[in-house]
C-alpha cells in the first residue's frame, strides 16, 4: 500500500516526526516500509512565474525573448523556444542554479548571444507523468491554473513537498489496507 505523509496527516499529527523515525516506527509497529521517498527531492530553486512579455529572438525564428515576473525584485529575462507560450500565462520557471529530475542543472547562459537566466518547464522536465497533469500539453510547457501564486515553490504548487511510503501487507492484515 502507497501512503503520502500528507494524507495520513489529515488523520494523525506527524508535523514533528521526521521522515526516517516515522518509517521506523511504522515497521516496529508491524506495517514494514519497503520503500519510502521525497515526491520533489531532485526538484530546487523552481517557482511560479508569469510571463509578462514577449519578443521575437533577433537572431531566431522560433525563439522568444521573455521577461517573467518570478516573484523577485526585478523580471528574469528567460529565453525560450516554446510554441505555446503568450505573455500572461502562469508556468513553472527553473532560475539560475536549479535542479530538476534526473539530475539536470539550469544555470544562466547565453543563447544565440541572448541571455537567458532560467528555463520555463514541461510537466516531463519536472519528472510528472500525462496522469498526474491530464491538462497538460504533451510536447509544450506546463500552464499554471489562474490564481496560483507567482513566486510560490513549484513542490507546494504540484503537491510535490510530500514523503510517499510503500508498505508490505500481509494476506493477514486487510485492516492496514486503508489510511483510516
Amino acid at each position: 500500500m502507497i501512503l503520502s505523509r500528507k494524507w495520513a496527516n489529515d488523520y494523525v499529527d506527524l508535523t514533528d516526526i521526521d521522515n526516517k523515525t516515522f518509517c521506523d516506527e511504522m515497521t516496529l509497529s508491524g506495517s514494514k516500509v519497503e520503500l519510502t521517498h521525497d515526491l520533489g527531492e531532485e526538484i530546487s530553486n523552481v517557482v511560479v512565474g508569469k510571463v509578462l512579455s514577449m519578443e521575437r529572438h533577433p537572431d531566431s525564428d522560433h525563439m522568444w525573448i521573455c521577461q517573467v515576473d518570478a516573484g523577485r525584485e526585478q523580471p528574469v529575462q528567460i529565453v525560450t523556444g516554446a510554441w505555446n507560450v503568450h505573455a500572461g500565462d502562469l508556468v513553472p520557471v527553473a532560475l539560475h542554479k536549479s535542479t530538476l529530475p534526473g539530475g539536470v542543472k539550469i544555470t544562466k547562459g547565453k543563447l544565440r548571444g541572448v541571455p537567458s537566466n532560467g528555463m520555463m518547464c514541461s510537466f516531463q522536465e519536472l519528472g510528472l507523468s500525462h496522469g498526474c497533469v491530464p491538462y497538460a500539453c504533451e510536447n509544450g510547457i506546463l500552464f499554471l491554473p489562474a490564481g496560483t501564486p507567482v513566486g510560490e515553490d513549484i513542490k507546494k504548487v504540484l503537491g510535490l513537498d510530500d514523503w510517499v511510503s510503500d508498505f508490505e501487507i500481509t494476506s493477514n492484515r486487510p485492516d492496514c489496507l486503508s489510511v483510516i
